[in-house]
């Protein structure tokens, strides 16, 4: 019964980031602040969302995401979807109920005093593990020497790396730049890097196409 609640969800999760990756100005990264803890701290570091630029980049990752991804094969990053409430991004060949039991584990006790009574664990389909979004950000870096480009962060909301520029032309720029610092086009979204303007751009293979 487990397994079978745990599949449905998945397969609802994929269509839904299937719907938002075919219309990528309707995507919402969803980094407000959903808690003030430990939790809330390691996700933005591991991301990088504060510091797009990477001048913090030798102690990017965070030791939970790191012990995660360590403990499961398979393992694309977390994300809060509600206070208590954590989905856990994680490839085909994962195995969905382990991964599940082992958030709870390592993330309860760190998490215990702003969800005393525990917290739930959701299960969503990814493409790319943490350790190679991770490997892509520091990949990007580069990047910053187009003039345009505002620094780069994962999503791990959208299990993407995310290029923060000033118009559709640096988008374009930065996809021919892809190959040669071996970061996949499908792997990267673009982000509009103006305070004013916070909406993705489009995702790098719609800017091929």
């Amino acid at each position: 019964m487990l397994r079978s609640r745990i599949t449905g969800a998945l397969l609802v999760m994929a269509a839904a980031l299937t719907a938002c990756e075919s219309d990528p100005l309707a995507l919402d990264e969803g980094f407000e602040q959903i808690a003030d803890d430990d939790l809330q701290t390691a996700l933005e570091t591991a991301s990088g969302v504060t510091d797009p630029r990477g001048s913090r980049d030798h102690d990017r990752r965070s030791s939970i995401l790191e012990e995660l991804a360590a403990a499961i094969p398979g393992f694309g990053g977390i994300y809060r979807t509600a206070p208590c409430v954590v989905a856990v991004v994680l490839t085909e060949d994962a195995d969905v109920e382990e991964a599940v039991r082992i958030v709870h584990a390592i993330l309860e006790p760190i998490v215990a005093r702003t969800c005393p009574t525990g917290i739930r664990v959701d299960a969503v389909r990814g493409q790319f593990t943490f350790v190679q979004l991770h490997r892509f950000l520091l990949a990007s870096r580069p990047l910053n020497r187009i003039d345009g480009v505002g620094g780069a962060y994962i999503s791990f909301r959208h299990n993407r790396l995310v290029v923060l520029v000033a118009s559709r032309s640096v988008a374009e720029k930065v996809v021919r730049a892809l190959p040669g610092l071996g970061i996949p086009p499908r792997a990267v979204i673009f982000r509009r890097h103006r305070d004013t303007d916070r909406q993705p751009t489009t995702s790098a293979t719609a800017t091929q196409s």
